[in-house]
């Protein structure tokens, strides 16, 4: 992608605001808690990304959300505010953990957790960091692909891509049940149909359905442990369905 200025938020280390600022983008970096070091060629803010961004409407050309909205209480909000801040035309992307690989599927049927080794989410051991300031979740609030996509659209975004950048190996072996996640999604949009014949209903047009189904049967969420949503704030936002 072409130069430009981005927000990086929540910044968390400064390991992807570094490496932007070194690549030659003007760099704006927000998290809960302050850097260790100083970071050369960005500007850091500290913040609660639960709240309202301050800086002005169309500010950016870029925002990147690194394994971010999962810590966050008011992820419809941030997603707001991350439209708010982006001019037109420009791009967002978005990681966090993927709940949608064939590994995290079955780990959430049998313990309804994500992951087998990380135990159950709880009030004691889950929050992390300071005692006394804005609270600090853990993966409390984690995002399979149809939410993350829906509050995406609500929000604003458009033209959405998703990608991975690592690989489950476990999710790879279990690649010769796709054949029956592809039926069972074609039985649930059938009988949404039928449901959506009735007065007050609607189904979505075949253009959704075609992009969902490419998106959770690619690859990437399949067999990738991390959820990359790549998506764009149109210059046209009347055209938009939402």
């Amino acid at each position: 992608m072409a130069t430009g200025a981005v927000l990086d938020v929540p910044a968390g280390g400064a390991v992807q605001s570094r490496a932007l600022a070194n690549l030659g983008y003007r760099v704006f970096s927000i998290d809960l808690f302050a850097p260790q070091n100083r970071i050369a060629g960005t500007s850091w803010i500290c913040a609660d990304a639960n709240r309202a961004l301050p800086f002005r409407d169309a500010a950016f050309d870029y925002v990147l959300s690194r394994e971010g909205i999962e810590h966050l209480e008011d992820q419809m909000g941030f997603l707001r505010n991350c439209a708010r801040v982006l001019r037109p035309g420009g791009r967002i992307v978005l990681t966090t953990p993927n709940m949608m690989h064939l590994a995290a599927r079955a780990s959430g049927f049998l313990t309804g957790q994500r992951n087998l080794r990380r135990g159950l989410i709880n009030e004691i051991q889950t929050p992390r960091g300071q005692k006394n300031g804005p609270p600090y979740h853990g993966h409390v609030f984690m995002l399979d692909y149809y939410r993350a996509r829906y509050m995406m659209r609500v929000a604003g975004f458009d033209r959405l891509e998703v990608y991975s950048d690592r690989w489950s190996p476990t999710s790879v072996a279990m690649a010769p049940i796709v054949p029956i996640l592809w039926l069972a999604m074609k039985f649930s949009v059938a009988a949404s149909a039928r449901n959506a014949r009735r007065p007050g209903h609607r189904p979505p047009p075949d253009d959704v359905t075609r992009e969902m189904f490419r998106h959770v049967l690619s690859p990437a969420l399949l067999f990738g442990k991390r959820m990359i949503i790549v998506a764009e704030k149109p210059t046209n936002p009347a055209g938009r369905r939402i």
